[in-house]
């Protein structure tokens, strides 16, 4: 599904939208069509090592192991 996440440049409230096609979104606040597309955490993949997430290991991570990011382990 095309789920985005946006600022609104107007009123800088942040918010997801579904988007189809050519459809543009709009501020649920103003109604401002003036927005900001933002990487979606879902759906940015790093090429780094995961020493540079930021986790701490601490295990609040997938059931399958015991760090703090997916991605070191999938």
């Amino acid at each position: 599904m095309p789920l985005f996440d946006f600022v609104c440049r107007s009123c800088g409230k942040e918010f997801e939208a579904l988007v189809m096609g050519s459809s543009k979104p709009s501020c649920p606040d103003c109604k401002s069509e003036d927005l900001e597309k933002q990487m979606s955490v879902f759906a940015h993949r790093s090429g780094g090592d995961s020493s540079s997430s930021g986790g701490s290991g601490s295990g609040s991570g997938c059931s399958s192991c015991s760090s703090s990011s997916c991605s070191t382990c999938h």
